[in-house]
């Protein structure tokens, strides 16, 4: 996989919108090259239909400016100290970044330790739970239309409706809500 188009982006800019289509492991992998060139995630939507895009911002920890000068400008000289593992041997790299010799690159870490979207992405939620309000209010605003007509079932109609809307509320309550996992990375966070 070549990253290359991705690298070129990020070249010091504070914040970079980055559309993709990938997802899974290659959304990580992108993650993962933001992470070499001083980037994290700090949001990340999903769009139906056309992948996504993700928010990076320059992490200002002196280590991730460090790491970013030198993907940008890589001493590879055995006995210069690296602040990635790169490998030059003959296991090909995962990709050879701009300005690296052919057949250099970082060591990707395995799967399971590439970095992750960030957590509180809420926007399909949100606009799922407006999707909702417009069924209930609808549903709710025909049964009381036929409540006043005479329409026979309509009580049942208003109590579903009102039932339908209590559902709703507490939808909306628990949307608003953080998961126990943002809790404990929250709680785990420096400087909280």
């Amino acid at each position: 996989m070549d990253f290359t188009w991705l690298a070129d982006r990020l070249d010091g800019r504070p914040r970079v919108v980055v559309s993709t289509t990938s997802t899974g492991i290659g959304l990580r992998r992108e993650l993962w090259v933001a992470y070499l060139y001083g980037y994290r995630p700090v949001e990340h939507r999903v769009v139906a239909g056309s992948g996504s895009w993700t928010v990076l911002v320059l992490d200002p920890d002196p280590a991730a400016r460090h790491r970013a000068a030198w993907m940008r400008h890589p001493d590879l000289r055995p006995e210069a100290p690296a602040p990635v593992d790169w490998t030059d041997g003959p296991t090909p790299p995962l990709w050879t970044p701009p300005g690296w010799p052919a057949g250099t690159g970082p060591v990707a870490p395995p799967d399971d330790r590439l970095p992750g979207v960030p957590l509180g992405d809420r926007g399909t939620g949100r606009r799922a739970l407006w999707l909702a309000c417009g069924v209930i209010a609808a549903w709710t605003t025909n049964a009381v239309r036929c409540a006043w007509s005479g329409t026979p079932g309509a009580t049942g109609l208003v109590l579903s409706g009102f039932l339908g809307a209590v559902v709703l509320l507490g939808c909306a309550v628990a949307a608003r809500r953080p998961s126990r996992r943002r809790r404990a990375a929250d709680a785990c966070r420096p400087g909280t």
